[in-house]
């Protein structure tokens, strides 16, 4: 009769098995989701009380066709820093430490300014505040309107799509003041990779 092997042959065997499979899912596992130094951040491209800003001043619904477009002259504008705003009122931000520029009440504010880009931005959002209403473009796509009332902190807030971003963008805004006091700030940002 034939001696049968010992035991130990498949658990060794069984052993050596476990090992190569542990080796084999270490090899083929995936790297960490996030490596070290690659981690997001949030960046400003446009920060609130900003300067450089091109602006007029219009009657309620006055007429500035296509103020909003990359291709509109606003040459002739008056350039002033963001808060716009009336310098008194109940708004917690009309006084004259936070409006930089003045803003007439029951007037509209057309407001331009450029903002580059890196081609990797992602998530590229405007936020600010408004009394009382907006309209906010960015390279002539309207995102965003909105009719905040009493100067709402955070009112104007918009994700922009990545189909209306170019290298070099156009954020216009039409804001309108409806009495008592008035005021515009925004800043835009975007996650780097």
């Amino acid at each position: 009769m034939p001696k049968t092997p010992p035991r130990l042959l498949p658990t060794a065997l069984s052993t050596a098995l476990a090992t190569a499979s542990l080796l084999a899912a270490a090899t083929l596992a995936p790297a960490p989701a996030v490596a070290a130094g690659a981690r997001e951040s949030v960046v400003t491209a446009l920060d609130y009380n900003a300067t450089g800003w091109r602006y007029l001043q219009v009657p309620p619904a006055g007429d500035a066709p296509r103020f909003q477009e990359r291709g509109y002259d606003d040459s002739d504008w008056a350039v002033g820093q963001a808060g716009f705003g009336s310098p008194s009122g109940q708004c917690p931000w009309n006084r004259p430490a936070t409006v930089k520029t003045g803003w007439a009440v029951n007037t509209e504010l057309l407001a331009r300014h450029w903002i580059h880009l890196p081609r990797d931005a992602q998530e590229v959002r405007i936020q600010g505040t408004v009394d009382n209403d907006a309209q906010v473009y960015m390279n002539g796509t309207l995102l965003q309107t909105v009719a905040s009332g009493n100067c709402k902190a955070g009112a104007i807030d918009v994700v922009v799509p990545a189909s209306a971003l170019e290298c070099c963008n156009l954020l216009a805004i039409r804001a309108r003041d409806r009495g008592g006091w008035a005021y515009l700030n925004v800043k835009v940002t975007y996650v780097k990779p």
